[in-house]
């Protein structure tokens, strides 16, 4: 005899996405923060290494929350 799936627990939605808004938050903020220890590093007069890092880290945050969206 088959057993019947346990239907799953419904998720709080609220948490679940904001969560995933803390997530891309926190990852553009890794990427802001990489790029300006390296422009000090660097001693660059314009921050290149932030801008680049910033968006670089903000693509990926952007796939990774669609990613966990489309998931359901």
């Amino acid at each position: 005899m088959a057993e019947k799936p346990t239907p799953k627990k419904p998720d709080n939605l609220y948490l679940r996405y904001s969560g995933i808004g803390f997530q891309l938050a926190a990852t553009i903020g890794v990427g802001v923060f990489i790029g300006y220890e390296l422009d000090k590093w660097q001693k660059t007069t314009t921050p290149y290494y932030t801008i680049a890092f910033a968006v670089v880290f903000m693509v990926v945050g952007f796939y990774v929350m669609f990613k966990e969206l489309m998931r359901g």
